[in-house]
């Protein structure tokens, strides 16, 4: 199993749930699957790690806001 791919999809699901959660709009369809976190947090410490920080966080957020989660390559 590639790690990588994983661990690429279980970051971007993470970031979906955060955006998702922070919008409160009843009329999105929510795209979170929220049994992934815990994934994410267990196959992927190293990628969770920086959403322990403030500045992982802003990291997180300038990458959503760029569209970097959108794309097929990430």
């Amino acid at each position: 199993m590639d790690y990588e791919i994983e661990c690429k999809m279980l970051e971007k699901n993470y970031v979906t749930c955060l955006h998702e959660k922070s919008v409160h709009d009843i009329n999105v369809p929510m795209n979170c699957r929220v049994e992934r976190i815990l994934w994410f947090m267990t196959d992927c410490p190293t990628r969770f790690t920086k959403f322990t920080t403030k500045s992982g966080i802003q990291e997180a957020h300038d990458k959503w806001q760029s569209g970097v989660y959108e794309g097929s390559e990430y």
